[in-house]
């Protein structure tokens, strides 16, 4: 039976993983989410909370592919230590856009072999496999479209499109000014926007160059492309359930469906 369409946050914290009491709301974890399409699965970036994945899958899942938007580490630490790659014949297909000359494998190997960790994702038990992503990508019944975003090194934003539905995926980008136009243009009509959101109005003048934004303008962005939804992600580290639940007013004021997306939740489409 084909599940509903439906999106699970299984982490959205952004730049280094968070713990204690003061992040059990909205959680630690950095950026994953799994997108359920014409009862195609797909994995969007791997964060620690790609360490959540198996209990968001059936039993007969054993083949999925994840989409990076980039190759910055909190997009990527969650990789070598998914339950996955440790079962015998599951296949994870890695994509990603070519990145300062890296393609998808060279990217993530940068990272994950020593000294910076003990061994290459080759080694895992079932190691994933890497591929170049497309402007356009057809798996099964969903259409991956990507367009550029404005982020040191590069980012790819995301739509996918399949059975009616449509969920964009806009994490790590500037959509404070000039950025939003293509961006807004690219979500118009979306079910689901997920769009970055990392700083407060009062914390931007000093961080405006860092390749976030902030989520009053992620709302403003849910608002101009029509976004039946929206949820802002990657969460600053600093940033508690107390400061995002008393802020989540600035962003019902602009946008009535504008929430801060929390680790666990489960968007159905």
């Amino acid at each position: 039976m084909e599940q509903r369409p439906s999106v699970a946050v299984l982490g959205v914290r952004g730049s280094v993983p968070v713990s204690g009491g003061a992040f059990l709301k909205y959680g630690g974890a950095t950026t994953c989410v799994l997108v359920r399409l014409a009862g195609q699965a797909v994995v969007l970036d791997a964060g620690t909370g790609l360490l959540d994945l198996p209990s968001f899958l059936d039993a007969g899942e054993d083949r999925l592919p994840l989409i990076l938007t980039h190759p910055h580490a909190d997009h990527l630490l969650g990789l070598p230590l998914c339950p996955l790659l440790l079962r015998p014949g599951f296949r994870l297909e890695v994509y990603a856009a070519a990145r300062n000359g890296l393609g998808a494998a060279e990217q993530v190997r940068a990272l994950l072999s020593p000294p910076l960790w003990p061994v290459g994702p080759e080694a895992l038990p079932s190691p994933p496999s890497f591929y170049d992503l497309p402007p356009r990508l057809e798996l099964d019944g969903v259409t991956v479209e990507r367009i550029e975003g404005a982020h040191p090194g590069g980012v790819s934003l995301l739509r996918l499109t399949g059975g009616g539905k449509r969920v964009v995926f806009a994490t790590d980008c500037t959509v404070n000014g000039p950025g939003a136009g293509p961006l807004a243009e690219f979500a118009q009509g979306c079910d689901l926007l997920l769009c970055d959101g990392q700083y407060s109005d009062a914390e931007w003048p000093e961080r405006s160059a860092f390749g976030h934004s902030t989520w009053t303008a992620a709302a403003r962005l849910g608002r101009a492309c029509g976004a039946a939804r929206t949820r802002v992600i990657h969460h600053d580290p600093g940033h508690t359930d107390r400061l995002l639940d008393d802020a989540a007013g600035e962003l019902r004021a602009i946008h009535p469906d504008c929430a801060f997306a929390r680790a666990g939740e489960e968007i159905f489409l």
